[in-house]
Order: structure tokens, then sequence, then C-alpha cells
């Protein structure tokens, strides 16, 4: 219901971003990973493998901090357990911060809103949650980081996902 209205706000904030002076700036970023995704709700605990992908924007990038905002697409899974049946997706807005630990290594954390939606046994629950998440990200030639995270979505079936996943930056 409000995915569109989302969609459009991010995608003008992300180009509003492409403005910015390119000393400060390190340009846009795509990714996609593979999740491991689990969710509990009343009698059901099941896990799924789900993806995502992303477009993000770094509009800092120095040696003590990196600061960038994205656009992402979850799979938060398909659960069948005791019951009940489950799908649920996500579309999310977020924040990044990332702390390099070394020439090679950054760890981050994600903050930000997801439009959720959860479809249990066929009655929807549509809505816009708040998701966090940590991560560790090894970059390879400049452009390509591999990188692990867990994120957490405060929706009506508890969403978790462990990732692993690639991103490349333009």
């Amino acid at each position: 219901m409000y995915r569109k209205t989302i969609l459009k706000i991010c995608a003008i904030t992300l180009l509003g971003f492409g403005w910015q002076s390119a000393a400060l700036a390190d340009g846009f970023y795509i990714g996609g990973a593979a999740h491991a995704a689990s969710a509990e709700y009343q009698a059901a605990d099941d896990t799924d493998s789900t993806t995502s992908l992303t477009l993000g924007y770094i509009f800092i990038d120095s040696n003590f901090l990196i600061l960038s905002a994205e656009l992402s697409s979850y799979d938060l899974g398909s659960f069948s357990d005791s019951g009940i049946d489950i799908e649920s997706d996500a579309i999310a807005v977020g924040a990044m911060a990332a702390l390099p630990l070394g020439p090679f290594i950054e760890l981050y954390g994600k903050l930000g809103v997801a439009s959720v939606e959860v479809d249990i046994n066929g009655q929807n629950f549509d809505g816009d949650e708040n998701f966090t998440g940590v991560g560790l990200a090894f970059d390879f030639f400049d452009t390509l980081d591999l990188f692990v995270e867990y994120l957490e979505f405060d929706n009506e079936i508890n969403s978790e996902l462990v990732g692993l996943g690639l991103r490349l930056d333009f």
C-alpha cells in the first residue's frame, strides 16, 4: 500500500545524494545476499532460505567513518509449521554506518524503516516497522565487498535474517 510512495521517496533521496561533492562521496553501490531467515509466531518456529537486493549511496567515506543510505528489498521467507502458513517480504529504507577496522575490513550497523507485508493463513498484516542490523564487510579491489550480516525486523513474526552477500561499488 505504501510501497510505491516509499520507493519514490527513496529514489529521489538517493539521486539527491548523487549531486553532492565527489570529494566526500564514494558513489552508488548495488548488492545482493542469500539469507537464512527465521520466524516465530505462536506455535510456529521455522526457517527458510531467502534473498535480498540493495541499492545504496555512500555520501561520506573517510578513514574513520563511512555513512550511506540504502533502499532494499528483502524476502523474509515462506514458512509452514504447526498448521500455520506464513509468507512475508519487505521494502526497506535505511542508513548504514561503518567503521573501518583496517584497510580491508569494515564493521557496520544498519537502522531503518521497512514496509512489511506478512500473510498468516490468508490474513494480511501490512505495516511500517523498524529494522536493525550488524555486519562485517571484507573489501576486495576497492570496489567489491563480501559481507556477512544479521538483520532483525520488528514485525508480526519477529523476522531474523543471517546472510552472506556481495556489494559492488560504482
